[in-house]
């Protein structure tokens, strides 16, 4: 009988474990669940995640609200930066690979960045020659380009296009899978199609620039976790520059071209835009930056001019050198900004735009000595989208 009791209490016994777990279990769940918001507004004791975007205002009262309000709480839910950061860490401990499928992890941990990136298809597909352009896109690109290079040249302005590399054309022996040396990229397709469809236009190609200078640094050109040159990188880049715009006339004597005039600075970095703004992985993968400091003193300086429009997350600048002479109208992307305090030493004065949309009512309004387009490689096919206003340029 005592036996039989034991048995019983034991099955009570384990009943009341098992419930206790299961009680346990979906306490824990719930309290996961509302961990964001018991955390809302709270540190989250992890780096800060640093998205390469705004993030989404408050809303105001409309239709919309419920969505608008879903989407500002998925940018500030608590413990939201820990969260991110960690299961980013546990993604590369787990796989190798990282979160952002945009993102490959090459040779000696650098870093690159697929923005073309179709899911299932293959990384870099241009690099490798399995992206090429359409014919009609050729065609549309060359008539935008001889477009704006015609109408500037009624003005007697010179028109430049300017293609900056991506890394992976600099450094593909750092991808695991190097591309074959036959392979013709939307570059190569792009400078072949334009010097025959147009031979009057003014291209500097800055691809067999950056090549011929990494085959003598031994410091690298670019960041190893960042999409971008770095400082030596574009030096070499401004010295293609300089040099074409001396040759053409455009400058006299470029003021910056010789190495030897700057200090070389190497430091520790905790990473790039890859890393910390892509994979939100400050410090994982090493890095370090690359800068040049000027060993003549600097004149160039930002400055405001009534009429243009201010300076609004670094969308449009005006820098200008009192000791030089000149104006530039430039069109740019980020990979620019490291040129900037190169090329403006060597102009009174440059109008810089962030974005490729040539407009003629700015031209007129700049009265420039040359008009320059900067372009990533990455980003030529954005070269589809038609200036405006070019019929004003000269008025």
């Amino acid at each position: 009988m005592q036996e039989s009791t034991n048995a019983i209490g034991g099955t009570k016994g384990g009943s009341l474990l098992r419930a206790l777990n299961r009680m346990a279990a979906v306490t824990v769940f719930f309290g996961l669940l509302l961990l964001p918001i018991a955390w809302f507004g709270r540190p989250s004791f992890a780096p800060r995640t640093q998205e390469n975007r705004r993030l989404q205002a408050f809303p105001h009262w409309s239709i919309h609200w419920a969505q608008d309000f879903e989407r500002w709480f998925s940018d500030r839910y608590g413990m939201r930066d820990a969260l991110v950061y960690y299961g980013s860490r546990l993604q590369m401990a787990r796989t190798g690979l990282p979160m952002n499928q945009q993102v490959v992890v090459g040779r000696d941990n650098w870093l690159f960045y697929d923005e073309n990136y179709t899911p299932g298809h293959l990384h870099f597909a241009s690099l490798y020659g399995k992206d090429p352009f359409l014919p009609s896109d050729l065609k549309a690109i060359a008539g935008n380009l001889s477009s704006v290079r015609r109408h500037l040249a009624a003005c007697h302005i010179p028109f430049y296009l300017v293609i900056a590399p991506d890394k992976q054309t600099v450094y593909p022996e750092k991808l695991l899978m190097p591309p074959p040396s036959y392979a013709i990229t939307q570059a190569d397709q792009l400078d072949a199609y334009l010097h025959t469809a147009d031979p009057r236009l003014r291209i500097i190609d800055l691809r067999k620039a950056e090549i011929a200078a990494k085959a003598v640094q031994h410091q690298d050109l670019y960041y190893r976790t960042d999409t971008h040159w770095n400082e030596l990188g574009a030096f070499y880049g401004y010295k293609a520059i300089a040099k074409r715009l001396e040759h053409d006339g455009v400058l006299a004597d470029a003021v910056g071209t010789r190495l030897d005039g700057y200090k070389m600075r190497i430091t520790p970095s905790a990473g790039g835009d890859i890393a910390v703004n892509l994979l939100d992985l400050p410090g994982y993968f090493p890095d370090h930056t690359v800068e040049l400091d000027s060993l003549q003193p600097l004149h160039a300086h930002d400055i405001s001019v009534p009429g243009w429009p201010a300076d609004v997350h670094n969308t449009f600048r005006v820098t200008e050198s009192p000791n030089a002479s000149g104006t530039l109208l430039l069109y740019r992307d980020s990979f620019f900004d490291a040129l900037t305090p190169f090329v403006a030493e060597d102009f009174h004065r440059i109008y810089s735009f962030l974005g490729r949309g040539i407009d003629g009512d700015r031209v007129r309004q700049a009265h420039p000595d040359a008009v320059m387009l900067e372009i990533v490689e990455r980003g030529l096919r954005h070269l589809v989208d038609k200036p405006v206003n070019l019929a004003s340029a000269c008025m």
